[in-house]
């Protein structure tokens, strides 16, 4: 069953015509990771460029992963701010989710972005979730972790996948949910960049854990593997490579989850 909820800034699976799927776009130094494949674009490698490309195709949230530190903020806020302008909700995490303050975020917010995805920081300074959700709404905050398989759990990892810690992912989960998170995004880290497909069971287990809406995260391939996250129980799927290198576009995807999805209950994410 795909678990309803609802996001700041429209990204709720509850909204009949809104496409789950949300495409990720990773920056640094102000262009984006990789040049992109899509095709008729001006410059690949412009994450605005992309990211509009996206919204022309149906795309109806975008994921920045912005990789940069704080430092660098005067090179990534204009992008936030253009990214913001072309009317799809914006969601904004920097350098592995890591904010010095509330004050961060909030600048993040004001230069248009729907939500802020909160990840290192959670873990070092909780108060700085449950502040930021106080302040502006839990719909605006998105508890993000990376998260490594350990037997028949899975454990937080922080620092962009560098330090592992002892805190079990689902019952982290269930804490920055009551910190005041709006939406959970565990990223599998044993599964990103391998295009096998989301980790199903992490999944099953994260919309176990909480009651708010769960992203499924790392791993994505092909288009059935949208539709598997959502039959494990995910309300978002997050897709990098699959879009950015032109395999698939936005509306592609959506189409494919609308005939995959024809005819079963109970389901309104589309």
């Amino acid at each position: 069953m795909v678990r309803r909820g609802s996001v700041e800034g429209r990204m709720t699976s509850g909204n009949s015509g809104l496409s789950p799927v949300i495409p990720t776009i990773d920056v640094a130094g102000g262009r984006t990771t990789e040049p992109s494949g899509i095709s008729g674009l001006d410059d690949p490698s412009d994450p605005v460029e992309v990211a509009a490309r996206y919204r022309e195709q149906g795309a109806e949230g975008i994921f920045l992963d912005i990789l940069d530190p704080w430092e660098d903020a005067a090179t990534f806020l204009p992008i936030v701010r253009r990214a913001a302008e072309l009317g799809a909700p914006l969601w904004v995490t920097v350098h592995n989710g890591v904010a010095r303050s509330v004050d961060d975020l909030a600048l993040l917010l004001d230069l248009g972005a729907a939500a802020v995805g909160i990840s290192t920081t959670s873990v070092e300074r909780p108060s700085v979730l449950h502040d930021t959700s106080r302040r502006f709404g839990a719909g605006r905050v998105v508890g993000v972790m990376n998260v490594r398989r350990a037997g028949d759990r899975w454990n937080v990892v922080v620092e962009g996948g560098e330090t592992e810690t002892p805190l079990d992912a689902c019952t982290w989960a269930a804490m920055l949910a009551d910190l005041g998170a709006g939406c959970i995004l565990p990223n599998s880290l044993d599964q990103e960049g391998t295009g096998r497909g989301y980790d199903l069971d992490l999944v099953r287990a994260m919309t176990g854990a909480v009651s708010v809406p769960v992203v499924a995260s790392g791993g994505c391939g092909t288009l059935d593997h949208l539709v598997e996250g959502l039959a494990a129980g995910a309300t978002y799927v997050l897709t990098n490579k699959m879009l950015h290198n032109g395999s698939h576009s936005v509306a592609e995807a959506t189409r494919h989850l609308r005939e995959a999805l024809a005819g079963v209950d109970d389901r309104d994410v589309l």
